[in-house]
């Protein structure tokens, strides 16, 4: 007989949270979420990787971080989501394009970080729904992806990074001011993305403390995809956007970008998102 419950069932070991500390100051990270690939804004992460992460890299050569925030592809046709419409690619090809884009993404930066998001867990929900009896011979997605061969760490949907105490994490609330639910849950600062506009919300208690903010960072995926997918028009009332930080006496600062017009502000210059 098993010696504990958790001996009863395969398949319950599960990658945990991951704390990150004791980074130097000087280090600097980016965070991306819900490209949603093949629905990426290719002009959006062409300009955020090749034109903005260059110029925010840390001087002297300091640690530099990527955290791509979960939804980074879309597994479309795992969603239970009924789109109407025929993509003209399947899951291989999504995950040859992500690939491509892990590669190429990480190169300036010294870690790399993966959150998985609901759309990377789409992969093992419909194998254990629609074919529990092979689901465990079939590859998981972060081999799929080849992340440790990239170099990439990375933690399950609903899990976090704790990077010098501020969370980073895909979260899984769509209410209208998901970044104060996310902070009342957390009671910490962190960053989450999943709803796909951009927003926080801070709180200091009475006593003075120091405030502590929650960020929604937005996503990175196409603007048009309500023109493109009918059925999803009525729930587009999306905006782009990423978040970036630096550390400080070992602290990390925040900022979330927001992507307005074209355009976005940070690191102390305007980038326009060509096409």
């Amino acid at each position: 007989m098993p010696s504990s419950e958790w001996e009863l069932f395969r398949g319950t070991e599960a990658k945990k949270s991951i704390r990150i500390s004791g980074v130097p100051d000087g280090t600097r990270i980016i965070v991306v979420s819900d490209a949603q690939v093949p629905l990426e804004d290719t002009a959006l992460l062409r300009t955020i990787f090749r034109r903005f992460a260059p110029d925010y890299r840390p001087k002297h050569g300091g640690e530099y971080h990527l955290f791509l925030n979960g939804d980074i592809l879309d597994a479309f046709s795992l969603s239970r989501f009924v789109a109407r419409v025929q993509p003209r690619f399947d899951v291989g090809d999504e995950i040859d394009l992500t690939k491509a884009y892990l590669k190429e993404w990480g190169k300036l930066f010294t870690h790399k970080h993966f959150v998985f998001g609901n759309h990377e867990a789409r992969w093992d929900k419909w194998l254990w729904e629609q074919a529990p009896q092979i689901a465990r011979l079939v590859p998981p997605l972060a081999e799929m992806l080849e992340l440790d061969k990239l170099g990439y760490d990375y933690v399950p949907y609903l899990k976090h990074f704790n990077f010098q105490g501020f969370i980073i994490t895909h979260g899984d609330r769509t209410s209208v001011n998901v970044a104060k639910d996310m902070l009342m849950t957390y009671h910490t600062s962190g960053t989450s993305g999943h709803v796909n506009r951009p927003q926080s919300f801070s709180y200091a208690n009475a006593a003075g403390a120091d405030a502590i903010t929650w960020y929604c960072t937005g996503h990175t995926c196409r603007p048009d995809i309500g023109d493109v997918i009918k059925d999803w028009a009525r729930v587009q009332a999306w905006q782009q956007g990423f978040l970036i930080g630096e550390v400080r006496d070992g602290v990390l600062y925040p900022e979330l970008v927001r992507v307005h017009h074209g355009r976005f502000t940070a690191g102390g210059k305007i980038y326009a998102v060509e096409q």
